[in-house]
């Protein structure tokens, strides 16, 4: 038994999901083309992110040491591989999106992860 707590790594995701819809929503004023495509961009990386941490964070204890370096890993590739897959889809399936702005929105989500997280851990 471990006695030291997981993080709340889910929090992180939840608050970039609310940030992420408030923005979408003011942008919708504008256009719901530049809205969508501010929405997909910043799921492409908080979707596979949160998969990412609830892989890496399963275990814990110096005794499954071993499990948790596999699972970051495994959680390390699926995060690629899904982020990728993620970026086809949207090319593939809703050409129409503005992709400046979907890159954009997944550029400007890993710094705001960062702060939650800093935020939410100190």
């Amino acid at each position: 038994m471990t006695t030291i707590p997981k993080p709340p790594l889910h929090k992180v995701a939840l608050y970039q999901l609310m940030v992420l819809i408030a923005v979408s929503g003011l942008l919708s004023l504008k256009g719901l083309v530049l809205a969508c495509s501010v929405l997909v961009g910043g799921l492409i990386q908080i979707v596979p992110q949160a998969w990412f941490a609830n892989r890496a964070f399963r275990y814990s204890g110096a005794r499954q040491v071993a499990l948790v370096v596999r699972a970051m890993y495994q959680g390390e590739a699926g995060k690629i591989i899904l982020t990728a897959a993620m970026f086809v889809s949207t090319f593939i399936l809703l050409p129409k999106l503005n992709f400046l702005a979907v890159f954009s929105s997944f550029i400007v989500m890993m710094p705001l992860q960062w702060f939650i997280t800093i935020r939410l851990f100190k």
